[in-house]
């Protein structure tokens, strides 16, 4: 509630919410990898795929992409595998020898099962498709890794007429696409239409309109982060109070009983399921006040519309959990 009521009138407070955000998410990844690297030590290869591919979500850094390239291998996702290893050998630092030439031989087993191609469209900054999916801006930091068949590859950009080429991927084979677009011109469709519209001008109740607005917008936002890194704190302590469970449980013979086993670990479990209660408590409330803010700033905006514009439409749906409650609230003004 505090963090929330301070929001208004100061961006400082929504950078330090970012900032705890961001380390809490660091850690969460950070514990999908180790759990990653476990599962595959014990050739599990499927929950390590499953855990490594969380925590690249997560952060997408370039060990965990060395470690999902090589599950993605072991599983015969051959064309994932050939992207997350090049990914990581244009990152990682050449100091790394060993784990490079790990990747390299990864890479070259990768390749034999998929065709490699690169992707050269001009002019740069196009959108790059394959089949159909955008998978990145002309020029592509990567070479394309296409399954052994039939294939688009195509690009678009605005004011340039699309254009497709089709390929015939083969394993093994690496191959260059060139893909030129053209400029369309500007009166190609109905002729030329000129006109003159005059631009809106914005008066001072629109401006006081827009900055309430925005600042209610950015005051929920930092409410609903809030919420986030406390839900994310708040499961990190129900963790741990329950590996403190268990190791109660081993150590009284199946039965935590507390505080005659370990007085000091018994005292020590309480605090941690305090410290739970209380990050869940908190992040409730900072998701009730984030969406009370954002609803007050769309009742606002309803109140404040001229009778010219179009109705908007809003809708406040209750999000209850067991890992996080809160309000979701949408809709056009």
């Amino acid at each position: 509630m505090a963090l929330t009521a301070q929001v208004a009138g100061a961006q400082q407070p929504s950078t330090a919410a970012a900032a705890g955000e961001t380390d809490a998410l660091t850690d969460k990844a950070r514990q999908l990898y180790e759990e990653g690297r476990q599962a595959a030590a014990a050739g599990k290869w499927a929950d390590a795929h499953a855990s490594f591919l969380a925590a690249w979500a997560i952060k997408p850094h370039y060990q965990i992409a060395s470690n999902l390239g090589v599950a993605c291998l072991k599983l015969g996702k051959y064309r994932d595998a050939a992207e997350y290893l090049s990914r990581y050998l244009r990152e990682a630092p050449a100091t790394k020898v060993n784990e490079r030439q790990n990747a390299e031989a990864s890479l070259k087993e990768a390749l034999a099962k998929v065709a490699s191609v690169t992707v050269q469209v001009t002019p740069a900054g196009a959108e790059v498709t394959v089949d159909g999916a955008v998978v990145g801006k002309a020029p592509l930091a990567d070479r394309v890794f296409l399954a052994p068949g039939e294939h688009e590859i195509g690009a678009k950009l605005e004011g340039y007429a699309p254009a497709t080429h089709p390929i015939a991927a083969v394993a093994g084979r690496a191959e260059t696409v060139a893909v030129q677009l053209e400029r369309v011109p500007s009166a190609q469709i109905g002729g030329s239409v000129h006109a003159s519209i005059p631009p809106r001008l914005e008066t001072p109740r629109d401006k006081v309109r827009t900055a309430m607005l925005v600042g209610g917008g950015l005051a929920a936002g930092v409410g609903v982060a809030a919420g986030v890194v406390l839900t994310v704190m708040a499961n990190g302590r129900a963790g741990d109070a329950e590996q403190m469970r268990q190791e109660l449980v081993t150590e009284g013979d199946g039965f935590a009983l507390c505080p005659d086993i370990d007085r000091s670990k018994c005292a020590e479990l309480k605090d941690t399921v305090l410290a739970k209660v209380d990050l869940t408590n908190a992040a409730f409330w900072s998701f009730v006040t984030g969406g009370a803010i954002g609803a007050g700033a769309l009742v606002y905006g309803l109140v404040t519309l001229k009778p010219a514009e179009s109705r908007p439409t809003v809708q406040v749906v209750p999000l209850l959990g067991t890992g996080a409650s809160g309000l979701l609230i949408s809709g056009t003004f």
